[in-house]
């Protein structure tokens, strides 16, 4: 199996059904390549470097998947070509040493988020026990 990372940027100024729907599609691309999607990581609305096809912001999206085929970065790129709401992207092929440290360091981002969450929970906890005893 070959590794990728694609970095999409679609325009900002389309509703969230079309933002969507772009994603859904790629996501149907890869996986009907007979691919497996590894991580989706959203970055969001951001301001431009510079002005693509007069647009001051994009959405961005980042994918790392598997697929089979040694080709499929070109049928991945005609898409986007071909694709009005793409403003920019890149397709890039991992290594297993810069995907194992990608993926581990997502999976580390997401312990601490959770870690996070349980220690807001308890807080809230205490405050709501605190409050009841006030009274």
């Amino acid at each position: 199996m070959n590794t990728y990372e694609t970095v999409v940027v679609i325009n900002a100024h389309q509703s969230e059904d079309t933002l969507e729907g772009v994603v859904n599609k790629i996501k149907t691309i890869i996986t009907d390549n007979k691919g497996n999607i590894l991580d989706i990581n959203r970055w969001g609305k951001r301001r431009l470097a510079y002005e693509i096809k007069k647009r001051q912001h994009g959405y961005y999206i980042s994918f790392i998947f598997e697929v089979e085929q040694k080709d499929f970065p070109s049928v991945l790129k005609r898409f986007f070509k071909f694709n009005e709401e793409i403003l920019r992207y890149l397709v890039i092929g991992l290594n297993k040493k810069v995907l194992d440290i990608r993926l581990k360091k997502k999976r580390i981002e997401t312990v601490n988020t959770e870690e996070d969450s349980e220690k807001n929970a308890k807080v809230e906890e205490k405050n709501t026990e605190k409050e009841k005893v006030a009274e």
